[in-house]
């Protein structure tokens, strides 16, 4: 549970955030054994400086913690999450984790910013899945309607902990052992996506010319991700070197809906259409401490 098992975050936590990616503050944990051992409550409730958008248009994208000085609220962000373990170790039934979570504050002028969420977690075996839900609520300037958004991924993975295959040396077999597919899939469904984050995202090509929709290097984002009704699914096999130790492999195929609006600076909103969908293969090596 140390490590995220694919190499990119889901869709709502990736290029289209529905809830701030990071917070800076402080947060407070408890928790207690209910039941047999095994079941467990457990309790977290935090402080933070308070969510930042990069505009004031719909569908602008969230922003990490920035300086005080730049950031575009007023008050500061208040949350907690409930967790809950219902079964007992000697149950056997694995390890199943359900989770609640609110996270509410202010921005710009006061407007305010409500968002909720409820997730699993399991294991049982070779199997792990885990998902999540999650709305946000932004309240607008000017008399705009409501900034709404909705995220949401489902993903399993299995060890091959236990797969023989005949004929192989035992070797091989112990090398099989190692690997762990994993299958993702992930939406966003929002009104709009600010056209400002799309360039910014994607800044200045290596030919000096802003590239709107074409992501520039080293932007593991593509066009299909900044739509406003984003799908993905998400294919990955990780090799497992040690338990803190994984080479991860991930090979992504987006699936936008059409819908929605592509909102300027001024905005202006026009219909957002369909966009291509996009392949990506993404590799990388971690290590966790």
């Amino acid at each position: 549970m140390w490590v995220n098992r694919f190499v990119t975050a889901p869709l709502p936590f990736g290029v289209e955030p529905v809830v701030p990616p990071a917070e800076l503050g402080l947060q407070l944990r408890g928790g207690m054994q209910f039941g047999d051992l095994g079941q467990d409550f457990d309790y977290t409730v935090w402080g933070g400086n308070g969510p930042s958008f990069s505009s004031n248009v719909l569908g602008a994208a969230m922003s990490s913690p920035t300086a005080v000085a730049y950031s575009q609220t007023n008050g500061k962000s208040i949350g907690a999450r409930l967790r809950v373990y219902p079964f007992p170790v000697d149950s056997k039934l694995g390890r199943l984790e359900l989770g609640a979570s609110t996270y509410n504050g202010k921005w710009e002028n006061g407007n305010w910013f409500n968002s909720w969420g409820v997730d699993f977690n399991y294991f049982v075996g070779d199997l792990q899945a885990r998902g999540e839900w999650l709305e946000s609520y932004r309240q607008m300037p000017m008399g705009q309607d409501t900034d709404h958004r909705q995220g949401w991924y489902v993903q399993a993975g299995y060890f091959l902990t236990d797969l023989n295959v005949p004929g192989l040396p035992d070797v091989i077999n112990s090398y099989l052992h190692r690997f762990e597919p994993l299958v993702r899939y992930s939406g966003v469904n929002q009104r709009g996506v600010s056209t400002d984050d799309i360039a910014g995202a994607t800044g200045v090509g290596l030919g000096g010319t802003q590239v709107g929709l074409v992501p520039d290097f080293g932007i593991n984002g593509s066009p299909a991700t900044y739509a406003p009704h984003a799908r993905e699914v998400a294919l990955g096999l990780d090799y497992w070197i040690a338990p803190s130790m994984v080479w991860q492999n991930e090979f992504d195929i987006e699936l936008p809906h059409a819908g929605g609006l592509f909102v300027s600076s001024t905005g202006a909103e026009t219909p957002a259409g369909s966009i291509p969908n996009d392949h990506a293969f993404l590799s990388q090596f971690t290590i966790g401490f």
